[in-house]
This record gives structure tokens, sequence and C-alpha cells, in this order.
């Protein structure tokens, strides 16, 4: 006859929690770390494009927004639309139209503005672990 730990040790070994919890967590970490180190291509008309950082955009036409003299501020991982790629421009800049995907104050980028960009503000990818540590940080300073 078994002792009653011995069997209160076989119920916990067979708790199926711990392994579908692990299995879990490695199907939504393993596709992030894969996508965010695998090879960019080129930037092409009609991609959606991330900002790599808080850069200065200008306005393609500076007098549709005055108050903002003549550029205003991408904020990292800001989501553009290309609209002409750097091979459709004589300058080798970017044409590219803001995506409104977060609140915008002052004086970042309006929703619908174009502006001009150069190849190391913009990239294919967005910063995964940059967002992943600011939904993290608003999760926890939230309360």
């Amino acid at each position: 006859m078994t002792a009653p730990s011995e069997h209160h040790d076989a119920d916990a070994k067979r708790n199926p929690l711990i392994p579908v919890g692990l299995t879990v967590l490695a199907i939504m970490v393993i596709p992030l770390g894969i996508y965010s180190f695998g090879p960019e291509g080129p930037i092409k008309k009609n991609h959606v494009v991330f900002s790599t950082g808080q850069h200065r955009a200008y306005f393609v036409d500076e007098t549709s927004y005055e108050e903002y003299r003549g550029y205003c501020i991408l904020q990292a991982r800001d989501q553009l639309l290309v609209v002409e790629s750097d091979e459709e421009r004589t300058d080798g800049t970017y044409l590219a139209r803001t995506l409104g995907t977060r609140k915008q104050e002052f004086p970042a980028c309006p929703p619908q503005s174009h502006v001009i960009l150069y190849e190391h503000q913009i990239t294919l990818r967005p910063d995964t672990w940059g967002g992943l540590q600011d939904a993290l940080g608003r999760l926890f300073l939230s309360e």
C-alpha cells in the first residue's frame, strides 16, 4: 500500500499546467525572436515602415502645417506608409505618409501628413524589444 505522501507526489508530477504554460510561452517568444533578428529587405513603395527613433521629419508641403515650422517629430515605432521609394526620388530620400496609430501631440507629426525621410530614419520591422518594454512599463506603471 502507498503512503499518503507518495500519492500526493504522484499527483504533483501529473499536473500539466507547467508544461502547457512553457509551451505557450515558447510559441509566443520564438516567433518574436526570429522576426526581430531576421534579415531586412529593401524598402519599396506601399510598404509600411516604422521610425527607428525620435527624428525630425520635414513636410513635403511646408505651408500646410504653419504651426510646425516645416517639420515635425517622429517618435520611435511610428508607422508610416512609403509613397515614393528612394529609387523613384533623385535625392535618395523617401516620401512617406504618417499613419495615425498613436495619440498625437505637438510637435509629433500629424496623421496623414506627407514627410520626407532618410533611410536611417525608417525600418521595415518595428523595434520588438522596445515595444515589449514600453507595453510592460505601461502595464506596471498604470497602478
